[in-house]
């Protein structure tokens, strides 16, 4: 009989156990890669200008009282909460009428109002965004606005 001793030539190691020195090593590396995606799409939403922040339009603050946006925000604040870095200001801008911040959600810009809404507000999927949108609020006042405010163009009027 012939005892054959198996060496580790090219397959994988005998396995050691997990440590939580491996599991904070594993969390650290998690953390930078999502760090350094959000940090990738920041960069590109900002090149290609689709981030509500970067927009010089209205935000929902406009279509709401100030009553209800003092009532909606909080009125103390904790030690250290000035220090937070502007991506994590940015992602708690609200911009939505949901009044719900950006938090890195797909947002759509109103053509009209240039205000920024979340895709799941708009009822817009991902694979069906259209070129030019309009929200509900620029659609709604189109047809509640009184006839004699509308604008007058040249292709209403008749000619006899």
């Amino acid at each position: 009989m012939r005892v054959v001793s198996l060496k580790h030539h090219g397959s994988l190691p005998p396995r050691r156990k997990k440590t939580k020195e491996d599991f904070y090593m594993f969390c650290t590396v998690v953390m930078e890669y999502t760090q350094y995606e959000a940090q990738r799409s920041e960069d590109l939403r900002s090149n290609n200008n689709m981030s509500p922040l970067d927009s010089s339009g209205s935000t929902a603050e406009s279509y709401t009282s100030d009553t209800t946006l003092s009532a909606g925000s909080p009125t103390h604040q904790f030690p250290g909460s000035q220090e937070l870095n502007d991506s994590e200001e940015e992602s708690e801008l609200i911009t939505c009428f949901c009044m719900k911040p950006y938090a890195g959600r797909p947002m759509i810009e109103c053509s009209e109002c240039e205000t920024w809404i979340h895709f799941s507000c708009a009822k817009i999927r991902k694979n069906n965004v259209p070129e030019v949108y309009t929200c509900q609020l620029c659609r709604d006042s189109k047809f509640t606005a009184r006839k004699s405010n509308r604008v007058r163009t040249e292709n209403n009027k008749f000619t006899t």
